[in-house]
């Protein structure tokens, strides 16, 4: 009993000192923080409210604003994102796809992006126009989509990673007003 005793306190005193080892490594190796257990630094804002990781930003206008917290450097890509909800027909060229054909697909060269000082502002000019961007400018034609979640956009700042969805509208063309009609 004594033997067991002993092999108990000795076990006891290691897991202390490799706890008191581990708080010493990230207390100066981190700057004195010690490791986030189970939290995401990086962090992500539209409009002042905080991105959910894996959240909907529902339809994203084109020059939003993101504001990127706790990473000076990341990386921002956009996937395209089918589910049997999202699914739609789709013209490239004269040949008929799905939205399905394209999941998964990088879409990230369909979009611009700045670099602001907080963050980064993503530009588009609609659905077809990012379609037609990646397709190397072969004219695309979207008759109707569903107005939920279409892209997957990943923000990625070295071992964290952030990801939302949502989709953008139809390319509008062919709007003229009469400016005799207007009146202020």
């Amino acid at each position: 009993m004594a033997k067991l005793k002993r092999i108990l306190i000795v076990l006891l005193v290691v897991v202390l000192l490799a706890g008191v080892g581990v708080f010493l490594y990230f207390y100066f190796t981190q700057g004195g923080s010690p490791p986030v257990v189970g939290g995401n630094g990086l962090s992500l804002y539209l409009n002042g409210t905080k991105i959910e990781n894996g959240g909907s930003l529902g339809l994203l206008d084109s020059g939003q604003e993101f504001t990127v917290e706790n990473a000076e450097k990341y990386d921002v890509q956009i996937y395209s994102y089918c589910t049997q909800e999202n699914d739609f027909a789709l013209t490239v060229g004269e040949e008929p796809y799905t939205w399905g054909d394209f999941d998964g697909r990088n879409l990230t060269a369909g979009f611009d992006f700045a670099r602001t000082e907080t963050g980064f502002t993503i530009t588009h000019y609609g659905l077809n126009d990012v379609l037609s961007r990646i397709q190397n400018g072969m004219t695309v034609k979207t008759d109707e989509f569903p107005p939920v979640p279409i892209f997957r956009m990943s923000v990625t700042a070295g071992e964290e990673s952030l990801e939302t969805y949502f989709y953008i509208n139809a390319e509008v063309v062919g709007i003229s007003l009469d400016q005799s009609a207007i009146i202020f």
